[in-house]
């Protein structure tokens, strides 16, 4: 077997570097919370106007539709006044 060369490293080395690689990635990460943020405001936004909108239209469909007694009197009363 073919062994690898390592370097040693302290323990002091290792937390300097490990500290370098999170402050970079914290870095990269901050701008990216914004962002998520209007992301999900925006989403919210969306569904409940979406909601209501459907509400709305839902009223509408519902006040359209034709009532038992009052529609059918009305209808042949203009029908018969048509003649």
């Amino acid at each position: 077997m073919k062994e690898t060369a390592t370097t040693q490293t302290t323990p002091e080395q290792l937390l300097q570097m490990l500290d370098g690689q999170l402050a970079m990635q914290r870095a990269q990460r901050g701008t990216g919370g914004r962002n998520r943020a209007m992301l999900l405001v925006g989403g919210v936004l969306f569904i409940v106007i979406a909601a209501g909108v459907a509400l709305l239209v839902l009223a509408q469909m519902l006040s359209d539709l034709p009532q038992n007694g009052r529609h059918a009197a009305t209808a042949k009363a203009a029908a018969a006044g048509n003649f």
